[in-house]
């Protein structure tokens, strides 16, 4: 009898609990995308003097995996309030994401269908609209994502792809050179769905700064999205930025534009992105161009992609485990630059049982000037709640 009675009280509590979240229009929501991967890797003999070695590692990957909470409230005339709070965990072992309550998202706002949205606070950048495009289905983590160490930064495989400038906990402006990026202390607006066409614009004031105090970031994306064509173009302003690379360069700016588009015909999606990134530093200017081209074919629940990218210029030994390296000094990394290039290839197959669940594999090859290499075959489960 007394356990009912406890039985009881918790559902009673459980359901007000959800009845409140409803009434106040709260969504709790999240994203588990776990991999199994072996890594098989090497590294070549560079001009910096790094001696050739090999290494084999076995993982298991959270690839993003998230939880959030989002929430709207109707203020009258079309109006609303809104907010997005989200964190990132380890679904492999169970860590909080980055150390923080919430990493990946953290803003309020107002919108309204005949004006837009604005948003302060922590997230994604509206270069981030566009790089996102890329994507295959299975997410943007993971080394077949063709974006993966070769665009989005200079660095090469596995190199911290993501970065997230003055928040808390982090270093921010101060060591990366990266675009896809959170950014904090920062004001967005995003215009309405004009047919298609939406265009999003992002001011940051990057705070604590030791080694740039002055440094701003200013990302404007716009996406036409409309049956089967998509484009999309993007440009990120970095002021006063003090870092390249994991290494410290001196406060400089940085720059890059982006360019995408896709078509699909129904039996089979086609997809290509170029890119030009500059770091205007004391000595000179470093400049580096991207492009990828892909194709995905859906056979019913099953799919089946391909994919190609390509680098000219960047810091190619930047990379993280499982393929350990010691990042170079300043002075190598600017003596270096031109032998950064990289290519990318991988293929990749999803099988989807529902909204909700998906299983995955996938094969990535990928190598750089200096003679590294890395390859990459993974199987993954993706579920959504």
């Amino acid at each position: 009898m007394k356990l009912s009675k406890v039985a009881l009280a918790l559902a009673a509590t459980t359901v007000a609990g959800i009845a409140s979240a409803q009434t106040a229009n709260v969504t709790l929501y999240g994203y588990i995308n776990t991999s199994i991967e072996i890594n098989r890797g090497s590294q070549g003999a560079n001009s910096v003097g790094k001696a050739v070695n090999s290494l084999s590692v076995n993982r298991m990957t959270a690839n993003s995996s998230r939880f959030g909470f989002r929430g709207r409230e109707n203020l009258g005339g079309g109006t609303y309030a809104h907010f997005q709070l989200e964190n990132s965990f380890g679904s492999d072992d169970g860590t909080l994401g980055g150390g923080v309550m919430f990493g990946r998202e953290a803003w309020v706002g107002l919108g309204n269908p005949a004006w837009g949205e604005v948003k302060v606070g922590y997230g994604l950048t509206p270069y981030d609209d566009v790089f996102g495009l890329s994507h295959q289905n299975i997410g943007s983590t993971g080394a077949q994502n063709r974006n993966n160490g070769v665009s989005g930064g200079p660095g090469f495989g596995f190199n911290q792809l993501f970065t997230n400038y003055g928040r808390g906990g982090t270093s921010g402006a101060s060591n990366t050179g990266h675009f896809d990026a959170r950014a904090a202390n920062a004001i967005s607006y995003a215009t309405p769905n004009m047919g298609g066409f939406t265009l999003r614009t992002m001011y940051s004031l990057i705070e604590e700064q030791a080694a740039s105090p002055k440094a701003r970031l200013w990302d404007t994306a716009a996406i036409y999205s409309n049956g089967p064509i998509t484009v999309g173009l993007t440009y990120a302003m970095h002021k006063d930025f003090g870092g390249l690379a994991g290494v410290v360069t001196g406060a400089h700016d940085q720059d890059a534009l982006r360019g995408y588009a896709r078509y699909n015909f129904g039996v089979a999606r086609i997809d290509g992105a170029y890119e030009v990134a500059r770091y205007k530093l004391a000595t000179g200017t470093l400049k580096m161009k991207y492009f990828d081209v892909a194709a995905q074919v859906p056979l019913g629940a099953h799919n089946v992609g391909v994919q190609y990218s390509q680098r000219d210029n960047g810091a190619a030994w930047a990379w993280t485990p499982p393929v350990g390296y010691t990042a170079p000094t300043a002075a190598q990394l600017l003596a270096n630059w031109t032998v950064g290039g990289g290519k990318h290839v991988a293929l990749v197959y999803d099988y989807t049982f529902s909204k909700r669940t998906q299983l995955y594999a996938y094969y990535s090859s990928m190598k750089n000037e200096t003679g590294g290499k890395l390859n990459t075959p993974a199987i993954g489960i993706i579920h959504r709640f």
